[in-house]
């Protein structure tokens, strides 16, 4: 056996897998985005919910349900790495720093949704577009739960 072989047969598993979980260039129309649970009038930035600062309309409860899915196999975290850090295949999401978002829960909730197209990609080792839902048929208050999760990340 040729050391090509050997390449390839370690080479073709891990690009399969990475079209599964974050390949594909679909987008979802802006209005099958579901809308952020909305918050009170008074305070559409921010509410108290645990003794933390969240965005309102968010629950410790909603991040706890997030945190659960976007670190189960072949979820998220297969992209951004556990805990959104460290990801082969997208960005750190715990530096507070965006590259396709305001980092608003709003945004948020918009582009994993949505995901985001293999020609919008900023970053160059980043080889995969986010599809829609993260590539699963996340039900829409499942988005908000891991938009809640991921809000947390960069807002510590």
């Amino acid at each position: 056996m040729t050391v090509g072989f050997h390449v390839r047969l370690v080479f073709v598993p891990i690009a399969a897998w990475g079209l599964f979980a974050c390949g594909g260039s679909h987008s979802t129309p802006a209005a099958q985005v579901p809308a952020p649970v909305p918050g009170p009038a008074a305070s559409t930035a921010m509410a108290q919910a645990g003794g933390a600062g969240l965005p309102a309309g968010v629950t410790a409860a909603m991040v706890s349900a997030g945190d659960s899915l976007f670190n189960a196999p072949r979820s998220c975290n297969g992209c951004h790495g556990k805990g959104g850090t460290n990801g082969r295949n997208g960005p750190d999401l715990t530096t507070g720093k965006y590259e396709h978002t305001d980092g608003t829960y709003a945004s948020i909730v918009k582009i994993v949704t949505g995901g985001i197209p293999k020609d919008s990609i900023k970053h160059p080792q980043h080889r995969f577009p986010m599809r829609p839902r993260g590539g699963h048929d996340y039900t829409d208050e499942q988005i908000r739960t891991l938009a809640a999760y991921v809000w947390t990340l960069g807002h510590h």
